[in-house]
């Protein structure tokens, strides 16, 4: 499943799991985010579930008509495929979607590091 996590001064402040039935954002108790924030609309945004014609798992942000607007990675935006840390601003508020589908495609695999005879000295083979 996908997540979007919040973060404030680098840590992790809020983190929300999507569900099938997706999520939104506003400043109306009713949201799935509640965000109190003057420049967030009562109904801003939502994030929806869809599946691909291969019947994968898309996740789409749509701006639900707001004033101030929806933005990833800082383009301001209507609907928008997400995709993994993507960084989506509701009104002043940062998120990053993660994918955890897509959590490790990024990352470069792990090198087993072994100590050879001299004392100090490591050595991996590839």
């Amino acid at each position: 499943m996908a997540s979007i996590i919040q973060l404030v001064d680098g840590v992790v402040a809020n983190r929300f799991e999507i569900p099938a039935k997706g999520l939104k954002f506003g400043r109306i108790s009713t949201s799935t985010v509640v965000i109190d924030d003057l420049a967030v609309s009562s109904e801003h945004a939502e994030i929806v579930l869809q599946q691909d014609e291969k019947g994968n798992a898309q996740f789409i942000l749509r701006d639900l008509q707001s004033t101030n607007g929806s933005f990833v990675n800082e383009q301001k935006v209507q609907q928008q495929l997400l995709r993994h840390k993507d960084v989506l601003r509701i009104g002043w508020n940062n998120f990053t979607f993660i994918n955890d589908d897509e959590v490790d495609t990024d990352m470069e695999s792990t090198r087993q590091v072994k100590k050879s005879w001299i004392p100090g000295v490591y050595y991996s083979k590839d």
